[in-house]
């Protein structure tokens, strides 16, 4: 983890330096932790179609023979849906492979920050829009660069306080 604010303490006549605010985590611990939801998606989604598929089979032909193509037109619209929406999240976990986690030096995609507004810190990763996700007790906005706060950020440097919204997000860390 990076280090912030800084604290000198001494126990057992050993000193330590220990952060007391807060600490970022580690770009990597966030980026893995955005292709592990992307992986469950496409596992939760690839369940649902084997399952939509069992049903499709199942489904016996009975004399009324338009209630039969009927439902299984239903099945395969569905089906097709979710191989669609199967696309976009392997589109997704492209864009998050290709991420570029060296330090940033302005917000852009693969960047780490914590914003605030107010006495109230955000943590922000630019990657996708995944939603919030959970780091160790901690609430990490994924987003992507093209989401109106992405592009409102973007460019932008450690110190950089932009308004959106009609608030003021300051950034003050920056990975």
């Amino acid at each position: 983890m990076e280090e912030c604010a800084l604290k000198t303490i001494r126990i057992l006549e050993c000193w330590f330096n220990i952060d007391i605010t807060f600490m970022l985590p580690q770009k990597s611990d966030i980026k893995s932790l955005c292709l592990a939801h992307v992986d469950k998606l496409i596992a939760e989604y690839e369940g649902v179609i084997a399952e939509l598929q069992k049903g499709m089979f199942e489904e016996t032909k009975s004399s009324a023979g338009d209630k039969y193509e009927t439902s299984r037109t239903q099945f395969q619209r569905e089906i097709e849906r979710l191989k669609t929406q199967i696309s976009g999240v392997h589109t997704t976990k492209a864009i998050l492979l290709s991420l570029n986690m060296n330090k940033s030096i302005t917000v852009g995609e693969g960047s780490l920050l914590t914003v605030s507004l107010g006495s109230n810190q955000m943590t922000i990763f630019i990657s996708a829009a995944l939603g919030t996700l959970k780091h160790n007790d901690q609430s990490i906005q994924a987003i992507s660069i093209q989401s109106p706060l992405g592009a409102a950020l973007k460019g932008h440097k450690e110190g950089d306080t932009i308004a959106f919204n009609q608030k003021k997000y300051k950034i003050e860390t920056l990975s």
